[in-house]
């Protein structure tokens, strides 16, 4: 008789080794990191620069009036409406320059400009002194030529550049366990904890806000006596939001552990 074959054993599959979990990925795939780059004063700038290149370009294809008959030279006056535009533009960016306009003030400041309208137009309908202020405000004629405008835009385009090239060495990092200042072109890095820290923002400026939604952010370190003053962060609502859902996370993440 013959003998019942014997069914061999079952081999099992060969079991793939299991990735290493990293303590700072996050589930829903958003960084786990968040970037502050602090910004100078002087890319407040841009409405300037922007103005000077629509004169600029503006002058280029228009062309600009001919010079006035009898001159010893035929220079160039450019146009009269594009160069009261930019000095209004230009003048109107220097006051985010001079001063910083809080809410208060801002809000007094707007008061105080529509009283001035108000008591103009009182006193236009009660003396006629409308045709005299129109008289001044057309009187005055401010022309630049087109190189002025070109070599304006290519200024402030080059300091802007040159700006955001220095932001790409001095910038501060922060993740769930740290924050890292990385300043310096040799890569210099300062790190503190952010066990237990605490984070202020302040609109100190309305019209910077308005620019460029930016303002101020003040982190303090338990185990350091000074503060971390960050000014001119672009967009620093949303900034906040994904610092405070980063320091939320960590919080979590310490709860945990302490279950464990």
């Amino acid at each position: 008789m013959s003998q019942p074959e014997t069914a061999a054993p079952a081999v099992a599959p060969p079991t793939q080794p299991k990735p290493e979990s990293r303590p700072e990925s996050r589930p829903d795939g958003r960084p786990d990191s968040v970037i502050i780059r602090p910004w100078p004063k002087i890319v407040f700038l841009y409405p300037t620069m922007l103005c000077a290149l629509i004169c600029w370009i503006s002058q280029l294809v228009m062309g600009s009036p001919a010079p006035a008959e009898g001159s010893a030279a035929a220079v160039e006056i450019g146009s009269r409406t594009l160069g009261n535009t930019f000095t209004v533009v230009f003048f109107l960016n220097l006051l985010v320059f001079a001063f910083d306009f809080s809410r208060i003030k801002s809000i007094t400041l707007i008061a105080i400009v529509a009283a001035l309208l108000l008591g103009l137009g009182w006193a236009d309908s009660t003396w006629d002194i409308g045709g005299g202020i129109r008289m001044v405000l057309g009187s005055i004629d401010i022309r630049m030529n087109t190189q002025f405008y070109g070599m304006t835009t290519a200024f402030l385009v080059i300091v802007l550049l040159c700006v955001m090239i220095n932001t790409r060495f001095n910038y501060y990092e922060i993740n769930t366990r740290e924050i890292l200042h990385h300043h310096g072109y040799l890569g210099d890095i300062t790190r503190m904890p952010t066990s237990n820290l605490r984070l202020n923002k302040e609109i100190y400026d309305l019209f910077e806000f308005l620019l460029l939604r930016s303002g101020r952010l003040i982190f303090y370190p338990s185990t350091s006596r000074e503060a971390i003053v960050i000014d001119n962060v672009p967009n620093v609502n949303g900034v906040e939001e994904r610092i405070k859902d980063l320091l939320a996370v960590m919080a979590v993440r310490v709860q945990d552990d302490d279950k464990h």
